[in-house]
């Protein structure tokens, strides 16, 4: 049986930790079906995932909705191999899903053990929906991208981050990048800058701090985020 076969085969195993993170489990003592999983994709001593999850060290990001549906979980951390992401996406000037799906597909066919979707126009759900339900590795998105769709950075609130993020997670998505980082006492570093920000959620962050005189929103709800 093979590996796949065998992580589908045991898949009523999962709901019995439905409730818990593989970070709950691991310093539970407990070791997980994923856990089991990853162990034997890097050929690593599960007991070694475990103690590396529980340390801080490594990572499952397997969303129990994604995890559920066809994604065999995959690990990050010191460990275990290299991970690599592809970004896909659409914009507001070209919005394929064929296209975002034939994408996806040319990343996994060259290995890619990550897929993030940065689309910005478009129908996001659908398109989110639709590329993760063909997806079988981690799955992410950069949430500030959907917050910002009809309306100013300027007009950002706490309540629609928050919804936004758990909408996503409640989808499936597996991981999220969450510009929190960019701190209000940092933006008078900026002048001294050869280049401007580069990260677009950075620069978004940074512009709404100057707009408000307020400390990055991303920053203030991370607790919240990860209760998510």
């Amino acid at each position: 049986m093979g590996l796949v076969d065998r992580f589908y085969w045991k898949r009523f195993f999962l709901w019995s930790f439905i409730m818990s993170t593989q970070l709950q489990l691991a310093r539970d003592g407990q070791i997980s079906e994923p856990m089991k999983c990853v162990a034997q994709q890097e050929g690593v001593d599960v007991h070694i995932i475990r103690d590396e999850l529980a340390a801080g060290r490594l990572v499952i990001p397997a969303n129990t909705i994604h995890l559920a549906g066809n994604l065999v979980p995959a690990a990050v951390g010191r460990a275990v191999s290299v991970k690599i992401n592809a970004n896909i996406g659409c914009s507001s000037v070209r919005s394929s899903l064929d296209g975002e799906i034939e994408k996806m597909k040319v990343a996994l066919d060259a290995g890619a053990d990550a897929m993030m979707d940065l689309s910005t126009g478009g129908d996001l759900d659908a398109i989110r929906e639709k590329l993760m339900s063909l997806c079988p590795v981690m799955f992410g998105t950069v949430p500030v991208y959907e917050v910002i769709v009809g309306r100013d950075v300027e007009e950002i609130d706490y309540n629609t981050i928050l919804q936004v993020v758990e909408k996503q997670a409640k989808q499936g998505v597996d991981f999220f990048t969450i510009h929190a980082g960019l701190l209000k006492e940092h933006l008078d570093l900026l002048s001294s800058r050869v280049c401007g920000i580069v990260s677009r959620g950075g620069a978004l962050m940074a512009k709404w701090m100057a707009h408000h005189n307020k400390q990055n929103p991303m920053y203030e709800l991370f607790d919240d985020l990860c209760d998510i």
